[in-house]
């Protein structure tokens, strides 16, 4: 009898009935029914049984430096969670030049369900004319990682041991992007949200988002993902689905974008960026503004993330009535 196979049924005191020979010693020795498995939540279950999804069990160890997956491509600078503080940056109006712009790529990777907690936050710092500073780390959470994203980012509970919470981590992040522009690929500004929703408060920084600009020059009605944007435009992605290798390729991209649209649409400064790239506002509220927006009817009459649009004839003309453009926060 194998570990797996179920128990048999009580049998007489008597296990050698019918004159029959006891088993030889040079086979394999008999089972327990003590040691046998007991099925599933049996003391032995984790160790023979089917393996369970869930909650970790044990907590996974705390770190307090930075912990990052890929680091540096050459010997470019990275930012660390013990950093001096810097000089405050104010935050530049709508009339500030591109050319005069800091701008920092951000992207996150989480658990993959709701409510999403962040595993790992990865960010470029950089100017139109080059990298300022790279930020990278794996993020602390004892929390269930979906098996799914589990495979799409590689990033299991053990690979988070030793990786510090995720406090420290965006209290450094909030002063590494003070009097920039923050740049995701994410219609509805996702890493901005959490990070924000994460904080309990917003970041004090518009934010543009590279599929709208990319919408935008190419004209396309729906969201373009990151890799196919980066085959677009010939830009490296060197690992994707890690956070800063997502970054460093929103910010190639970015470039690309911003020189195209200068020749074709005239882009000049953040505003005339923020009118053609600015997502929507993040759906964290807080306070009155909350239960304001919680007590709409008509927010829960749209339900869902795709909804059709009518108005006095019916569904707007072109869109088959199943969803908006490219710019419709309801459209992914």
């Amino acid at each position: 009898m194998s570990l797996t196979d179920p128990l048999p049924a009580p049998s007489a005191p008597d296990s050698f009935q019918g004159g029959s020979e006891p088993p030889s010693r040079e086979g394999p020795e008999p089972v327990s029914p003590i040691a046998a498995p007991r099925g599933r939540g049996g003391a032995d279950s984790n160790v023979q049984g089917r393996r369970h999804y869930g909650r970790r069990r044990g907590s996974v160890p705390i770190g307090d430096t930075f912990v990052p997956r890929l680091g540096p491509v050459t010997d470019e600078p990275f930012a660390a969670i013990d950093d001096p503080a810097e000089p405050v940056l104010t935050r530049p109006g709508p009339e500030t030049p591109i050319d005069a712009l800091r701008f920092v790529a951000v992207d996150c990777e989480t658990t993959g369900q709701s409510p999403h907690r962040m595993v790992e936050l990865g960010a470029v710092a950089f100017t139109l004319t080059g990298h300022v500073m790279s930020f990278e780390t794996l993020v602390h959470s004892n929390d269930r990682i979906n098996p799914f994203a589990r495979r799409i980012h590689g990033i299991s509970s053990e690979t988070l041991g030793g990786a510090p919470p995720v406090r420290p981590v965006l209290e450094r992040f909030q002063r590494f992007c003070r009097g920039a522009v923050l740049v995701e690929h994410s219609a509805d500004a996702f890493d901005s949200r959490l990070i924000a929703a994460t904080l309990g408060e917003s970041l004090d920084a518009d934010n543009l988002d590279t599929s709208r600009l990319a919408a935008k020059l190419f004209d396309l009605r729906d969201t373009i993902g990151l890799e196919r944007l980066c085959v677009e435009l010939s830009v490296p992605h060197r690992r994707p689905h890690h956070a800063l290798a997502d970054a460093e390729a929103t910010w190639g991209c970015f470039l690309e974008l911003i020189r195209r649209g200068r020749e074709a649409f005239g882009w000049r400064t953040l505003g005339d960026l923020l009118a053609d790239g600015q997502p929507p506002p993040p759906r964290w509220v807080d306070g009155e503004a909350g239960a304001q927006h919680r007590g709409d009817p008509a927010r829960r009459r749209r339900g869902g993330r795709r909804h059709r649009r009518v108005g006095p004839a019916g569904p707007s003309a072109g869109d088959g009535g199943d969803g908006g453009d490219a710019g419709d926060p309801g459209t992914t």
